[in-house]
């Protein structure tokens, strides 16, 4: 790690050499060759930008970190690469003729055009939630929550033509020129909240996708197994079993190939609906699976995953300082587990067990929503700052006559 920030001190001084080797080389006032002497200072600082989130992601990964700042990262460095592309291609395709204003118009669109291509794999996410939610409904019978899906779908396509409902809406309240200009910016925020939540919706199926298939190493003392509700028989649901499955699995290939024995630790309380805590359910399951009952540290009473962690630790900690820990939950939820893991002081490992594929979409887009609740106020305030830095430009464009709306 420390290698990588030498690495990246070396090519910021790179990027401030070149780009004032450019300028100095630069007629300032050849239009043409200002505006290539401009472009190729920005692609430079882009990549730059590109290669510090990628450094900063690998980082996060090696050091076994579950953090928000991986996908805001990540979903930075989708919308960077994909500029960085379409600005060589300017550069190229205008090599003799580019002018300042071209560069301006398409750091203005950057948005627009972002989510242009990014709308073919929208589509299909938007299609592929309503359907698996239609089918989550029909086998597993209705509730709110199972609707999610189909709302987030139905947002999605309604998202692409929000721009134009809006404005016809005000067609109907204003009158005379000034409607373009008003059009033309809400054409513009529409599309930066939508490319916004595309980044951030590509990337957090790319992080739950890597946390879930993660393996942790085989050196762990303890594996928490996260609760969750139980069937009225005080035995496990699938989805329960599953999680409890995944971490035994897991114990057996610890010992096979290091003879190290792993304490689970069956997390959750009993809900008002539930006649067992559902660690004493799960303990009652690993009884029957063989596991003794001395390799077996039981918390049972946390009623959220913040209190699955806090309390686990907390019976750990009792026992074994500085131990490895490692969490067992289903494929969707190690993630942002992981992340409140971290936050509650613990460097551990987690793993993920299957579930059924039609429960799985509607799953992950309720951790989706969590996650953008959990950092609500980082995301509103890098919106109105994006909207803010839009219709700035917007405005200079339209009083400098780089930008002509009609």
């Amino acid at each position: 790690m420390k290698k990588r920030g030498i690495l990246y001190l070396i090519i910021t001084l790179i990027f401030l050499f070149l780009s004032f080797y450019i300028l100095s080389k630069t007629d300032l006032k050849d239009n043409v060759l200002l505006s290539k002497s401009i472009q190729i200072i920005i692609i430079l600082f882009f990549i730059r930008v590109s290669i510090g989130c990628t450094f900063y992601i690998r980082n996060q990964y090696e050091m076994k970190k579950y953090s928000y700042d991986i996908i805001m990262n990540l979903g930075l460095l989708l919308f960077i690469n994909v500029n960085i592309l379409r600005m060589m291609n300017l550069l190229v395709q205008n090599w003799n003729v580019l002018k300042i204003e071209d560069i301006y118009l398409n750091t203005l669109h950057s948005f627009s055009y972002f989510a242009m291509l990014t709308l073919p794999c929208i589509v299909i996410l938007a299609f592929y939630s309503i359907l698996t939610n239609l089918v989550l409904v029909k086998k597993e019978g209705f509730s709110p929550r199972r609707l999610l899906g189909i709302i987030l779908g139905i947002f999605a396509f309604l998202g692409l033509f929000g721009s134009q409902a809006i404005y016809y809406l005000f067609v109907k309240l204003l009158m005379g020129t000034d409607i373009q200009f008003i059009k033309y910016t809400l054409d513009i925020c529409v599309n930066t909240t939508l490319s916004y939540f595309y980044t951030l919706m590509i990337a957090t199926l790319y992080c739950n996708w890597m946390a879930a298939r993660h393996i942790p190493s085989y050196d762990q003392d303890y594996i928490i197994i996260l609760g969750s509700k139980v069937n009225s028989d005080g035995t496990l649901t699938p989805l329960l079993k599953g999680r409890a499955d995944k971490a035994i699995a897991f114990g057996k290939e610890q010992y096979d190939l290091t003879k190290k024995k792993i304490v689970y630790v069956p997390s959750g309380g009993k809900g008002e609906d539930e006649s067992i805590a559902e660690a004493k359910a799960i303990e009652a399951y690993l009884v029957e699976q063989g596991i003794p009952k001395k390799q077996i540290l039981i918390e049972d009473q946390s009623t959220s995953t913040i209190e699955n962690m806090r309390f686990s630790k907390q019976k750990i900690d009792s026992e074994k300082k500085n131990a490895h820990i490692s969490f067992s939950t289903t494929n969707y939820h190690v993630f942002r587990s992981g992340v409140i893991a971290n936050q509650e002081g613990m460097n551990c490992e987690g793993m993920g067990s299957k579930t059924k594929w039609y429960f799985y979409t509607n799953a992950l887009i309720r951790e989706f929503i969590a996650n953008m609740m959990q950092e609500r106020w980082k995301h509103i305030s890098l919106l109105c700052l994006i909207y803010l830095t839009m219709f700035v430009l917007i405005w200079i464009g339209y009083y400098y006559h780089f930008l002509v709306i009609v």
